[in-house]
């Protein structure tokens, strides 16, 4: 599953059936081994949902989304590395260990193959 910043725009977003269709959509996904790519180039940290609201999704998602998680891949800027450092308290262990940060696409091409990726073209520069 691959999640693109830039098009997160949280000021048009009711989070409450966000979270209903990512469950939706992760239902297919969770039976075989997955991971997730965050691209956040072009994002703002401003467009982000706060910590709370994370902390009620991965309630939600529960360990059942959690057993055949392989890796959650995070191409990320700065600003989303200090942000994500707060997660960690919120972030539980098991899922905290799957987080790897790719500061390249061919790393990121080592955990997903590129052809299994729709990468918009604002990450390649």
């Amino acid at each position: 599953m691959v999640v693109v910043g830039a098009h997160f725009l949280l000021r048009c977003l009711d989070l409450e059936r966000f979270v209903l269709y990512v469950v939706k959509e992760f239902e297919p996904l969770i039976q075989n081994p997955y991971t997730i790519v965050y691209f956040h180039s072009a994002a703002s940290l401003q467009m982000q949902p706060d910590l709370g609201w994370m902390k009620r999704l991965e309630q939600i998602l529960g360990r059942k989304h959690q057993r055949n998680l392989h890796a959650i891949c995070l191409h990320p800027t700065f600003g989303l590395k200090t942000a994500i450092f707060a997660m960690q308290l919120f972030v539980d262990d098991v899922v905290w260990k799957k987080v790897v940060y790719v500061d390249r696409l061919l790393q990121l091409f080592g955990y997903v193959p590129r052809e299994q990726l729709s990468i918009p073209d604002f990450v390649f520069q």
